[in-house]
């Protein structure tokens, strides 16, 4: 019987659509260390119990061999299952390692507290003092200063007009608005039309429509020349602070408001020595050195370079169990996602996004500076220990592993007892032959994630501290036109890491992939990975995988789905791909399409024949598709 006919596809489908809206909720580990296009955690733990029934066994050896963010590897631990995880990159690798190894939450908070009182006089930077009353600035928003070639006058980078809401109150009316040429703010009603600046007089719309030019132009307000936006942003960045957020200590209320002269929003000198390594080149972070940035300190204003590198400093000499330092570290080290040159604000629902949020380095030209020891605020040090605090928490209700270890893909091949947790290719794996009885893992989504370039801000940190691995971003199994990376090698890669897990496979073990693409290029690349690795398709199911509330999911013509696909070592008698029955299949036109993809490559990948172009386009056929989303190419 397949693995995935275990699963009530139905009710897991509600019961990740409930926990995807809140993920950290119902599994506090997610937010001990960013990594990206993490699975559901009750998907996880659905296909390991359903692996339970079907083996008829309470204990077996699981494997990830592209474990990212560790979701298996945490349900995994949850059932009391040894597990081997296997990351090319050090940050995720050595951030499940940390996520895995037992400390007491008790003396974490301790030693948190102590850590931040240590920090306490960079903290009083951002304090000022008002009639009796102590306030906080928990934010600093700043534009993006630009100098017209024609004319020689400054403008200001307000891409649109409205720079936030006054406050988070749901009942909020008022705006905050920028004005391009002299840079002031204006509060007015939010959905006025047009507003006169009260520094200058000038008249702007307040709302810009978005460009319809890749290449979009940027009128000097002044002399009227249109300029290149990415000629006004090749110089070094120039900031202008136009607003700040603050919190009052006494009240614990909090407020937005235009910047005074009084307030301390200059930004010093950079810290010589201080992260000054170069941003390599690549498709996600030439974003930054278009942008005028050249080196990752440039990212953070000075305070937040204090901080952070105070931080790293302070941990080594806290009072503690290593365990417990090593989970700090990994706070601190998370926290540098708050890049205050970099982080966009989220205007409707004021508050700083991430750096790296929605997968991409922001381009935004309205930044915001994150007061990194503030009680207020998201994603800084303090709120960070409470998450870690929590997660620890969690997981000693859930249960450790009863070891941890770590190790590097060139280490000797051993056996698993707990958690093995490894960092490089999984082209080679420290597993011995046919030990596995479940490989459960989402290979690299082909080109939609560039893992490598994302996550050098944090490689950077990892290395400035001393503790980092240099990572082999050559053998990472994504497409990428910098790297001179094809399609071709991405299925070289994917299939060279699927044959070591096959040699681990125990011969009635299970292998179980998720994926989703828009793109014919990589379900053939895929295809032919799993045809050369050795494997059969035996089943296939479709299931909920994408919050469709979030940011980079809004308004998109997105999969919110994955396909299921399991696979057993080849077989010449096993059934064939038209004996397949696809599960948790709705009437949707975006679960059909992945249902008739899903068909279409069991059928390659069984038969060892025919294009899947053709066979997908045979499945929409029969099964009566109205929109196509899958498609050479697509996005």
């Amino acid at each position: 019987m397949a693995l995935t006919n275990h699963v009530d596809w139905g009710k897991l489908d509600a019961l990740i659509t409930r926990q995807q809206r809140n993920r950290s909720v119902h599994s506090p580990a997610i937010s001990l260390f960013r990594w990206w296009a993490r699975r559901p955690h009750s998907f996880a733990g659905a296909i390991l119990d359903a692996a339970k029934k079907e083996f008829g066994s309470g204990t077996f050896l699981v494997a990830d061999p592209f474990s990212g963010g560790g979701t298996v590897a945490f349900e995994a631990t949850r059932r009391a299952l040894p597990i081997y995880a296997q990351d090319l990159y050090p940050w995720p690798s050595e951030g499940l390692a940390t996520a895995l190894t037992a400390a007491d939450p008790d003396e974490f908070r301790i030693a948190a507290c102590g850590l931040l009182k240590t920090l306490e006089p960079h903290r009083k930077h951002y304090w000022r003092q008002s009639r009796q009353e102590s306030w906080e600035t928990t934010h600093i928003i700043r534009v993006r200063v630009a100098v017209c070639s024609c004319c020689s006058n400054r403008f200001y980078l307000f891409r649109d007009a409205l720079i936030s809401l006054a406050s988070r109150n749901g009942t909020e009316t008022f705006a905050f608005f920028g004005c391009v040429s002299c840079g002031a703010v204006t509060k007015r009603r939010q959905g006025v039309q047009y507003f006169a600046c009260e520094g200058c007089g000038r008249r702007s719309k307040a709302a810009t429509p978005s460009p319809s030019s890749r290449t979009p132009k940027i009128r000097c307000p002044h002399c009227s020349v249109p300029h290149l936006l990415s000629q006004l942003l090749a110089s070094a960045p120039e900031w202008l602070p136009v607003l700040l957020r603050e919190h009052n200590v006494s009240k614990k209320g909090s407020t937005i408001r235009a910047v005074e002269t009084s307030d301390r929003t200059n930004d010093g000198a950079i810290q010589e020595g201080a992260l000054r390594s170069l941003i390599p080149d690549g498709l996600e972070t030439a974003a930054l050195r278009r942008y005028g940035f050249s080196s990752w300190n440039q990212l953070y204003t000075t305070q937040q370079l204090k901080v952070l590198t105070a931080a790293l400093r302070a941990v080594a000499d806290v009072d503690a169990s290593e365990a417990v330092k090593q989970h700090l570290r990994l706070a601190v080290l998370g926290a540098s996602e708050m890049a205050g040159y970099v982080c966009r604000w989220e205007r409707y629902n004021p508050k700083a996004l991430e750096a790296i949020a929605n997968h991409r380095f922001s381009r935004s030209t309205v930044t915001v500076e994150t007061n990194l020891l503030s009680t207020s605020g998201r994603g800084t040090l303090p709120r960070r220990f409470e998450a870690a605090e929590k997660a620890l928490r969690w997981m000693r209700s859930e249960g450790y592993p009863v070891q941890t270890a770590h190790a590097l893909s060139s280490s000797p091949r051993r056996t698993v007892n707990g958690a093995l947790i490894v960092t490089g290719s999984s082209e080679r794996q420290l597993l011995k032959k046919g030990v596995v009885q479940l490989v459960f893992t989402d290979p690299p989504y082909h080109d939609d994630l560039q893992y490598g370039e994302l996550a050098r801000l944090f490689h950077a940190w990892m290395a400035h501290d001393g503790h980092g691995r240099q990572p082999c971003e050559t053998d990472e199994a994504v497409p990428n036109s910098v790297r001179g990376a094809t399609t071709e090698y991405y299925e070289d890669k994917v299939a060279a890491c699927l044959t070591e897990s096959r040699r681990s496979l125990a011969a009635s073990g299970r292998l179980i992939l998720t994926f989703h693409n828009k793109d014919m290029n990589a379900w053939r690349a895929l295809s032919q990975a799993l045809f050369r690795a050795g494997f059969d398709v035996v089943a296939l199911a479709v299931v909920a995988a994408e919050n469709a509330a979030d940011h980079s999911k809004r308004g998109k013509e997105s999969f919110l789905s994955d396909l299921v696909i399991e696979c057993l070592p080849k077989n010449k008698k096993r059934r064939r791909s038209w004996d397949l029955k696809v599960l948790g299949v709705t009437a949707s036109d975006e679960r059909k399409n992945l249902q008739a993809i899903g068909l279409a490559l069991a059928e390659r990948v069984n038969r060892g024949e025919g294009e899947i172009e053709a066979l997908f386009e045979n499945q929409i056929k029969c099964l009566q598709v109205t929109q196509v989303l899958i498609r050479r190419g697509g996005r």
